[in-house]
């Protein structure tokens, strides 16, 4: 029998793993479609809000899920050696299966930083552009300027409101109306972070199963 920490680790890997894949793999499945259904003057302070919320929840809970894993698969390994350990790993079995789902949650990442940032920059300058905020108190504290700051200014919370402690909901609008050509280049852009952001839930999802089935091989 198990002894209780490596339950509890497994309990909480595979937990986060999971919970979190069903977060990520909602916004692509419900929450952009219904964003695309709008104007950009009202769905770019939307999308920016969940940038800022998902900012704060997903690469954590990546990164706890991926820790417990490796937690396990040291764990699991008869002999302390790095070097026995390596040994394991090559060899299959639980142990492999725990650093395969490490690998797995861990890997949303890079996939944000290479494939994602750029489409998710795109949609935060365009928010800045129309006038745009972080959030219904960032705008109300004078955050809503048309060209106030760049994107990377957006994200690295250069403005009046302290984005950890802004506990708001999202802007209802940008101060500016978006063009038809605005309209038709944010639901593209949308369309491309749904299906980046898809790669992602899939991988964290795996990467629960994967961990799930290495708990109850073991």
């Amino acid at each position: 029998m198990a002894f209780p920490t490596t339950t509890a680790a497994q309990l909480f890997s595979i937990s986060i793993a999971l919970l979190a894949s069903g977060g990520i793999a909602s916004l692509s499945l419900f929450a952009v479609p219904l964003l695309q259904s709008q104007p950009a003057s009202r769905s770019l302070p939307q999308t920016r809000w969940l940038f800022s919320r998902g900012s704060h929840t997903f690469p954590q809970a990546a990164f706890l899920s991926s820790a417990g894993f490796s937690y396990l698969a040291w764990t699991s390994a008869s002999s302390g050696s790095f070097g026995d350990f390596i040994g394991l790993v090559a060899k299959g079995g639980r142990v492999s299966g725990y650093v395969a789902a490490a690998v797995l949650t861990l890997s949303i990442a890079p996939v944000t930083m290479v494939g994602m940032i750029p489409t998710n920059f795109a949609l935060i300058q365009k928010n800045e552009d129309l006038g745009g905020a972080r959030s219904e108190k960032s705008a109300r504290d004078g955050d809503a300027k048309p060209g106030l700051r760049s994107a990377e200014e957006s994200v690295n919370a250069k403005g009046v409101v302290a984005e950890l402690t802004d506990l708001s909901g999202p802007q209802e609008r940008t101060t500016e109306d978006s063009s038809e050509e605005d309209d038709r280049e944010v639901r593209e852009l949308l369309g491309k972070f749904a299906a980046l952001n898809g790669v992602r839930a899939v991988l964290m999802g795996l990467g629960g199963v994967v961990g799930l089935w290495t708990a109850l091989a073991a």
